[in-house]
């Protein structure tokens, strides 16, 4: 997709995006960094949301809006995982990555004290790609129509992400 290309799908010139961006790159960059800080106030907001709600809540809360991030902004959502911004490149971005990443670190901390940090780097990776992937599942829109076993799968998980979450937590 080249610059030009991304001014018409945007609606302004085909010139507006070089005089704000050098590079193409530099454009994706800038749209992954927002979209990783919009999904960190996503997820503050959703542990905020109630007062007196126990840790597990909290986590499930955050569970919660993060499926629907990944599910309402896909395009952004790939593009924020995707190989094609070389993140090293861009230290904002790699801040704002790491501010939803942290919101992660902290919420298992408080759900399990007292966790070694070998433990907790593990918990981290095994719900990051839990939500990852049932973000892309979810995305693939499979459907029990199709008489399959993981289309009946899916129309469990479907009928009540927090319960799926909750699960999840005795793994």
């Amino acid at each position: 997709m080249s610059l030009r290309s991304i001014a018409k799908e945007a609606s302004v010139s085909q010139t507006a995006p070089y005089r704000h961006f050098k590079t193409k790159e530099c454009l994706l960059a800038e749209v992954s960094k927002r979209g990783f800080e919009e999904l960190t106030d996503r997820l503050r907001s959703a542990i905020n949301l109630k007062d007196n709600v126990s840790t597990k809540e909290k986590f499930l809360e955050m569970g919660l809006a993060y499926l629907e991030f990944g599910l309402e902004k896909r395009k952004t959502y790939d593009l924020m995982h995707s190989p094609v911004i070389d993140k090293v490149e861009f230290p904002e971005l790699l801040d704002a990555a790491q501010g939803a990443f942290e919101e992660l670190v902290q919420i298992l901390k408080d759900l399990y004290p007292g966790i070694s940090e070998d433990s907790l780097g593990q918990k981290c990776i095994k719900f990051w790609a839990l939500m990852h992937g049932l973000v892309g599942l979810l995305d693939m829109k499979i459907e029990p129509e199709i008489d399959s076993n993981a289309g009946e799968a899916m129309s469990v998980v479907k009928k009540d992400y927090r319960s799926f979450l909750e699960q999840s937590l005795e793994l």
